[in-house]
């Protein structure tokens, strides 16, 4: 059964209604007809079937509730460097697949792409609709929280109980243990930091050191900026869900 992610706006009592977005995607992309069942998240996290009654005006009655936890156990937050293109778009995708509860974009003194805030929050609806498609194809039970677009001096808002940066001299240097180490401490919120293409500036790392933040490498080889991201959650994943 496909899955949806439904507004507050949309419930009543029993019933949804569902939004111009969704029905769209029944109608014409799953071509669900009256009496066919969907999954639908609700803002609650609480999932539930419901049962198509009128697929022309998009009601739905709701059958049973499902059981379900498919979220990581920890909350993870990636504060991530801008990248140049599409490569962000792929990240928030792989990201919520992979677990994250909150995707931070940070603009850095070598992201090759110039933007603002303003400017960037004109995606923000593209953002949204693949952050949403994401999380229903991997039956996640929320939608990551995409941030406003932040610099260096806002960092200090973002921070949990064990916070790390992926930094390429760190490797260079053959620090090995620190991400694994962290990760065997007992936490309920973690930040990782991944810079753009170039990489962070020495005086980025250094403020950020000032902020109580772990600088560790991420083995051998040193990784592309959108592959780091997605090995980093990776690995969290596996040593809270694989390991025991």
């Amino acid at each position: 059964m496909q899955r949806y992610f439904i507004d507050e706006k949309c419930l009543k009592d029993e019933e949804i209604r569902i939004d111009a977005y969704n029905h769209k995607h029944m109608q014409r992309v799953m071509r669900y007809h009256n009496g066919d069942q969907v999954i639908c998240i609700l803002p609650s996290a609480k999932t539930y079937i419901y049962e198509i009654i009128d697929i022309e005006t998009g009601l739905l009655k709701r059958v049973e509730e499902l059981y379900e936890n498919h979220e990581l156990d920890v909350n993870v937050t990636l504060i991530y460097g801008l990248p140049k293109s599409d490569k962000f778009e792929w990240v928030l995708q792989k990201a919520t697949e992979l677990g994250v509860k909150r995707i931070v974009p940070f603009l850095s003194k070598r992201s090759i792409i110039k933007t603002d805030a303003k400017t960037f929050s004109k995606k923000e609806e593209r953002y949204q609709r693949i952050l949403k498609e994401a999380s229903e194809q991997s039956y996640r039970q929320m939608i990551p929280e995409l941030t406003q677009l932040i610099t260096i001096k806002d960092l200090s808002q973002y921070l949990s109980d064990i916070n790390l940066v992926a930094y390429e001299e760190a490797s260079k240097r053959g620090e090995e243990c620190c991400f694994a180490s962290a990760l065997k401490q007992n936490y309920q919120t973690l930040t990782i930091i991944v810079g753009p293409e170039g990489g962070f500036d020495q005086s980025e790392i250094e403020q950020m050191k000032a902020l109580g933040i772990q600088e560790c490498s991420l083995g051998k080889r040193i990784l592309r900026s959108e592959t780091a991201p997605l090995y980093m959650l990776s690995v969290i994943g596996y040593s809270r869900e694989l390991m025991r």
